[in-house]
């Protein structure tokens, strides 16, 4: 089996349970937490050890969450630790997340910027990357990179908007040459 079906394949399944109960939205936040939380090095070794038992790997899992998740998200967690597949919880999150956002109309833009966006930053500029694009809502995803000097390069999918500095000042150079 290629290595991305198993994932996927988990995926389809809550992503289908997830649209039946109108929780699409509310378990994409849950899994993108519990990928995170779950994908610590040190927690995968101990749930990965096949001396383990499926209670003990249950109750690593109930310790490591510290916040809420809905049941069933907890459910998939118990039953990936038993089927040795744990270590895939990142990749199901991955997968998951992007069928949710296609569902739900969101487009994730990585936003480079020369400083951090704050809020009010992060809101002006999904709200005009909403209108570029035609989605109802874009996530923004802000990186840092001090060498555009100003401006913002955004890239949705395949789609690059670049409002750079740098890229104007290189555009203005080779005019000028």
């Amino acid at each position: 089996m290629p290595q991305g079906a198993v994932p996927r394949r988990y995926a389809e399944a809550i992503f289908a349970l997830a649209r039946d109960k109108g929780k699409l939205d509310a378990w994409r936040k849950d899994l993108r937490m519990a990928g995170s939380i779950i994908n610590n090095p040190r927690l995968l070794l101990l749930l990965e050890d096949p001396n383990r038992s499926p209670v003990e790997k249950h109750k690593l899992i109930d310790t490591a969450m510290t916040v809420e998740i809905d049941p069933e998200i907890r459910k998939l967690l118990y039953l990936l630790a038993d089927r040795n597949r744990i270590s895939k919880i990142q990749r199901v999150a991955d997968e998951y997340i992007a069928m949710a956002n296609r569902a739900l109309g969101i487009v994730v833009a990585t936003v480079t910027t020369a400083v951090p966006l704050d809020e009010s930053g992060q809101k002006n500029v999904a709200d005009r990357l909403k209108h570029l694009s035609g989605a109802k809502t874009v996530e923004v995803r802000n990186t840092v990179d001090p060498r555009i000097l100003g401006g913002i390069v955004a890239q949705i999918g395949d789609e690059l908007y670049d409002g750079s500095v740098r890229t104007r000042l290189a555009q203005l150079a080779e005019r000028i040459s």
